[in-house]
């Protein structure tokens, strides 16, 4: 019988350290590749030249800077969704139409400079937000369907991605070569 309670006590403590392992693991993993994208994202606005910000390729989708500030946007509101305390200095009335806001942000933060300046600044709030969101297994329902707490985390990070793949499109469009992808002298650029 003492051996069979030992046993119990010992997988009491290991369970739950293993998944504290894993969220903490995921949350290093996602931090990691999100800070990826978001240089990668600041990099490619500031090489496009603030006259290009208003550039879109028709009138109806997001012009460059609209993509970044949408970035900024979903980069701020789904971490708060999650329970994340609010960025210093952010307050959203309740009953906000979330979506509606999204739309003023686009609509008037269109300064290259002040753009920059807010991506950067969202990729480090919701960096230092994600860790702070517990229970990750928590199922909520913040777009109209519900997931996990890690889903919805899942689509902040696949967003940042979805959105650079758009700005680098864009960027070529306009004729700018995405920094990270420029051949050197003699050499050879990364893509």
């Amino acid at each position: 019988m003492n051996i069979l309670a030992a046993m119990i006590v010992l997988l009491a403590v290991v369970v739950p350290a293993t998944a504290q392992d894993a969220a903490a693991g995921f949350t290093a993993d996602f931090i990691a590749d999100f800070e990826r994208v978001g240089g990668r994202l600041a990099e490619l606005a500031e090489a496009v030249p603030a006259d290009k910000f208003s550039w879109a390729p028709s009138d109806e989708v997001r012009s460059v800077s609209e993509v970044y500030v949408h970035v900024v946007f979903t980069n701020t509101f789904i971490p708060m969704a999650l329970g994340a305390a609010p960025p210093a200095g952010f307050e959203m009335q309740e009953g906000t139409d979330p979506m509606a806001l999204m739309k003023e942000w686009e609509a008037n933060l269109t300064d290259k400079d002040e753009v920059i300046a807010k991506l950067k600044e969202s990729f480090e709030y919701a960096a230092q937000a994600v860790p702070t969101i517990t229970d990750l297994e928590t199922t909520v329902e913040t777009f109209g369907f519900p997931g996990t707490k890690r889903a919805y985390l899942l689509i902040l990070l696949t967003h940042a991605h979805e959105h650079l793949g758009q700005s680098i499109a864009y960027a070529r469009s306009i004729g700018v070569v995405p920094p990270w992808s420029q051949v050197p002298a003699g050499g050879e650029g990364d893509g």
